[in-house]
């Protein structure tokens, strides 16, 4: 069902780039495996042996993500799904991003089919994949590093996934 992912997360324009915005595909499948976080760590899903170090946290109406190839993040967002409104707090260079949300993806699915539970997770990624719906940004002062500086918020809304 989602054997174009890959492709679709390598058709960005600034390839190798990670790119804190919900117009990005592979941003947009981490949102999702966020999304889907607790189903994936109680079936002992383990994304880190693929790269990706993830943690989710509560925050009244807002998630925060903490993602990154290491325990220390590189990235750390706070989502608000229902007004659609994304918080970059860190966006620092991560090398290899794509690759490693399509593995994790990847593998993650391939776990959730051997451990029948496909069909409750997939759902999440089938959304991220389709055409974006438009949501806030905010980038907080210092959030990206050197290299993402030319990224910030302009206030406009950028297409995301649809509801």
């Amino acid at each position: 069902m989602l054997g174009g992912v890959r492709a679709l997360t390598r058709a960005t324009p600034a390839r190798g780039v990670m790119r804190a915005e919900t117009d990005d595909v592979a941003f947009r499948l981490l949102i999702a495996l966020a999304n889907v976080w607790d189903g994936v760590q109680r079936a002992s899903i383990d994304t880190a042996q693929h790269g990706l170090h993830l943690t989710t946290n509560y925050l009244g109406g807002y998630v925060r993500i903490s993602a990154g190839p290491s325990p220390t993040p590189k990235l750390i967002v706070e989502w608000n799904e229902s007004n659609r409104h994304l918080r970059v707090i860190r966006c620092h260079s991560w090398p290899g991003f794509e690759s490693t949300i399509s593995q994790t993806i990847s593998f993650v699915r391939e776990e959730a089919k051997k451990k029948s539970i496909l069909e409750s997770i997939d759902w999440a990624f089938v959304d991220a994949v389709n055409e974006a719906a438009p949501s806030r940004r905010t980038v907080i002062a210092g959030a990206m590093d050197e290299q993402n500086q030319k990224i910030r918020s302009s206030g406009k809304k950028v297409p995301t996934r649809l509801n």
